[in-house]
C-alpha cells in the first residue's frame, strides 16, 4: 500500500488531483479538514476541549462552535492558534493513523490524506510520498474570487497565516504544477504514479 501525502495552500486546487486520484486510480482519500470538522461536532473530543479552553462565548444559539468567530479569535494570535490547534491535531492524526491501518487490513493499494498544514500533520513521518500542489498566486486568487467570494483583503490575511511556498517544497517529494489543464495535470500523476494499476 502506497500513502501520499496532498498538500499545498488554500486555492491551489488540491481538490482536483483528489478527484483525478479517486476517479482513475481508486484512491481512498483522507482528508484531515473533514476529521477536524466532525471532532469539533458538539459532544466530540475538540469540541470539548476548545469550549472549555475557549469558553462558551464561541457557540451559537443552538450550541455548536462558531467556527467564524473562533477563526477570528485565533487569526491574528499565534499562542491562541497553538492551542487551538493542540486540541485538535493529536485526535485528528489518531483518527487518521486508525484508518490508514484499517485499510491496510483491507488491502487497500493507494491512500491518500488531504492537509494544508503538512508539518502539524507530521506527513513525513507516514507517508511514502508527500505532493505539493502549487498554483501561483494570481490563479489562487482568482479561485477563491470566483468559487468562495473573497475580497483581496481577506485573500491577503490567508496567504499571510499560511506556510510559505519554500516550506511546502522543502518537505515534499513530488510538485504537482496546477497552473495546467485538467489533462495536462492528470499526466503529471500518471507519470509519477506509472507502477499503480488504474481503478
Amino acid at each position: 500500500m502506497k500513502v501520499i501525502g496532498i498538500t499545498g495552500g488554500i486555492g491551489s486546487g488540491k481538490s482536483t488531483i483528489i478527484n483525478i486520484l479517486k476517479d482513475t486510480y481508486n484512491a481512498f482519500v483522507i482528508s484531515t479538514d473533514h476529521i477536524a470538522q466532525v471532532l469539533m461536532e458538539k459532544g466530540n473530543i475538540s469540541y470539548n476541549l476548545v469550549v472549555e479552553n475557549f469558553g462558551s462565548g464561541i457557540l451559537d444559539q443552538e450550541g455548536n462552535i462558531n467556527r467564524k468567530g473562533l477563526a477570528a479569535i485565533v487569526y491574528d494570535n499565534p499562542e491562541k492558534l497553538l492551542l487551538l490547534n493542540s486540541l485538535s491535531h493529536p485526535y485528528v492524526m489518531k483518527q487518521v493513523m486508525d484508518i490508514i491501518e484499517a485499510k491496510r487490513k483491507e488491502k487497500v493499494a493507494l491512500i491518500c490524506v488531504e492537509t494544508a498544514l503538512p508539518k502539524e500533520a507530521g506527513l513525513s513521518n507516514f507517508c511514502d510520498e508527500i505532493w505539493y500542489i502549487h498554483a501561483s498566486e494570481d490563479i489562487r486568487r482568482e479561485r477563491l474570487q470566483k468559487s468562495r467570494n473573497y475580497t483581496n483583503e481577506k485573500i491577503n490575511s490567508i496567504f499571510n497565516n499560511q506556510i510559505k511556498e519554500n516550506e511546502y517544497r522543502e518537505i515534499s517529494t513530488h510538485i504537482i504544477d496546477n497552473n495546467l489543464s485538467r489533462e495536462k495535470v492528470a499526466k503529471q500523476i500518471a507519470q509519477i504514479l506509472k507502477n499503480i494499476p488504474d481503478g
